[in-house]
């Protein structure tokens, strides 16, 4: 099931700053509403709005809000993926990595992005989330590459890198609640909370 078409200006949209500008603004609006307020709530014309464009130009890059939601995400998580290398590069420690990344996961909380994809899934086309998980791989490869170099370095026991990423990413989803249970965190006690569970785990040794 997909958003009907709507009728769409034959020339191309005018804009002040070009044409990739523009677009890229659809792109930034689009992934930060759909993330704030999940699928369905979110209209091309709230979009269109927050970006600044007519809902004309909207449609003219887009044609529907299902193609609109795989190309925002995939393109928001090649973002993340490029910041998450950033912060993993700019600290030294493996610690210190995850410690960072955490800090600056808990200071942007948002929509849980699994909750939020389960939502758009009925809309989607089998390669539309495919490119979306495609992009979602590609931040987990920057951080299981970091626990990579850090076993190589003796830093940590050898595991599976990858699962280690996902096993951490997973953690970081508690960072969508403002409190757990009756305990209220600020974003750096829940981040170094987190990060210390992971470290250390359950075990009492």
């Amino acid at each position: 099931m997909t958003e009907p078409h709507s009728k769409r200006s034959p020339g191309r949209p005018k804009a002040e700053s070009g044409e990739a500008s523009m677009r890229d603004k659809v792109l930034m609006a689009a992934s930060a509403m759909f993330m704030e307020f999940g699928y369905e709530p979110v209209t091309i014309n709230a979009i269109a709005e927050r970006a600044g464009v007519t809902k004309a130009s909207v449609y003219y890059y887009f044609t529907n809000k299902a193609v609109l939601f795989a190309k925002s995400v995939s393109a928001m998580m090649r973002r993340i993926s490029s910041s998450t290398r950033k912060i993993l590069e700019a600290n030294s420690g493996i610690r210190d990595k995850l410690e960072q990344l955490a800090f600056t996961k808990m200071s942007r909380p948002h929509l849980e992005f699994e909750s939020l994809l389960r939502e758009a899934i009925p809309f989607l086309s089998a390669e539309q989330l495919d490119d979306i998980r495609k992009a979602e791989h590609s931040i987990h490869e920057v951080i299981a590459k970091t626990f990579q170099e850090a076993m190589d370095a003796g830093e940590i026991a050898r595991a599976n890198s990858l699962l280690l990423s996902h096993a951490f990413t997973a953690l970081l989803m508690i960072g969508t609640r403002e409190q757990v249970g009756e305990v209220h965190y600020s974003g750096r006690e829940l981040s170094d909370a987190i990060v210390a569970l992971f470290w250390k785990g359950i075990s009492p040794d």
